[in-house]
């Protein structure tokens, strides 16, 4: 495994459109967070005290660059990955009695608008793919929904922000929402990251540390869901258990199989939602059993600068023995940058089982 043993840490900050390397120097702090439920934010403090124009002034506190609505992106690391592109909602300033002042933004990615339309209305005949078309066209954004979905008689928003209802269905059929530039992805986790490069992160190397646990609390054998069909005029019954991992256990020991070894079987009766058709029931069983055991094993890791990493995409750890080592899928990404530090990445990540035989 090669590791780069050295490489300007400083970001590339772009506003507008256009590079700005004075603003990347003025730079005093920076954050940079994205999981499977929220939003991208970036949080950029800079200095705001300097030479402007042949006098000393404050740099930003004219919107003449950082203003309300302008578009700021963030590149890291030696190839320049963009790690965040959105527009600034928060403008601050902190004029310090023993430092120079300070002037902070916040910018938020076009999930933003989604989160902020709140609406009361119902779809018929409707499924999670039509309900991403019609969001995504209404907020002039493309949707690439890539997941088999159920068809509803009604999906209903009461109350509800766009962004909330969307995430909300996607969760019932085990798919995640993001934002890549324009294009509202709507898809299930393995075919998430697929064909982008796995960063492989090495303990006493670019992996600076992990927790890391296993834990049965959560785990069960399989989830069942209950319903009546009032098309079929039958009892709807359908369960879920540990043989929906396929290919994301590979040759991982599930918790499953480790709680029924330990403590024996475990149902779990499915009691959020009332499935009116066998798909629904099925999906919703998958769905809720899938979350559990993707959660048997959950770590948070912290590199020397990872720019690579993505929500919902695959990182490699090695170094760290045969239990604990091997792929993960991530679920929350934080970098963070400041003067004292340099550059350094937060990865919250989790997977269905453990390695290694006992």
């Amino acid at each position: 495994m090669s590791v780069l043993a050295a490489y300007v840490a400083t970001p590339g900050l772009t506003v507008a459109g256009q590079d700005q390397p004075e603003l990347a120097d003025n730079l005093l702090s920076l954050e940079v967070e994205c999981d499977i439920v929220g939003l991208s934010r970036c949080v950029l403090t800079v200095r705001n005290w300097g030479q402007r124009n042949g006098r000393p002034g404050f740099l930003y506190a004219d919107r003449d660059l950082l203003d309300f609505g302008a578009e700021l992106s963030v590149a890291l690391g030696p190839d320049r990955t963009t790690v965040f592109s959105g527009t600034i909602s928060s403008i601050a300033a902190d004029y310090r009695p023993d430092d120079v002042a300070q002037a902070t933004v916040h910018a938020e990615d076009a999930l933003y608008d989604l989160r902020l339309t709140r609406r009361t209305r119902t779809f018929e005949d409707s499924s999670l793919g039509a309900v991403a078309d019609r969001i995504a066209g209404e907020h002039g954004i493309r949707a690439r929904v890539d997941v088999p979905t159920v068809q509803r008689a009604v999906v209903a928003q009461l109350n509800q922000s766009d962004l909330a209802l969307l995430r909300g269905l996607a969760r019932q059929e085990d798919a995640e929402v993001w934002l890549d530039g324009r294009d509202l992805h709507v898809a299930r986790r393995p075919g998430r990251g697929m064909g982008a490069d796995v960063p492989r992160l090495a303990y006493g190397a670019n992996l600076l540390s992990f927790a890391v646990r296993a834990d049965l609390a959560d785990q069960v054998s399989e989830v069942r869901a209950t319903g009546w069909s009032v098309a079929d005029k039958d009892a709807i019954d359908e369960a879920i258990g540990a043989g929906e991992l396929g290919a994301e256990l590979g040759s991982l020991t599930s918790g499953t199989a480790l709680l029924e070894e330990a403590r024996g079987r475990r149902t779990e009766p499915l009691v959020r939602g009332v499935p009116l058709a066998a798909d629904e029931a099925r999906a919703l069983a998958r769905a809720a059993y899938l979350e559990r055991a993707r959660r048997f094993v959950t770590g948070t890791a912290v590199t020397g600068g990872t720019p690579a990493a993505r929500v919902g995409g695959p990182v490699e750890l090695g170094g760290l023995g045969t239990m604990f080592e091997g792929r993960y899928t991530v679920t929350r990404v934080r970098h963070t940058y400041d003067l004292r530090t340099g550059l350094r990445t937060h990865l919250d990540v989790e997977r269905p089982g453990i390695g290694g035989a006992r």
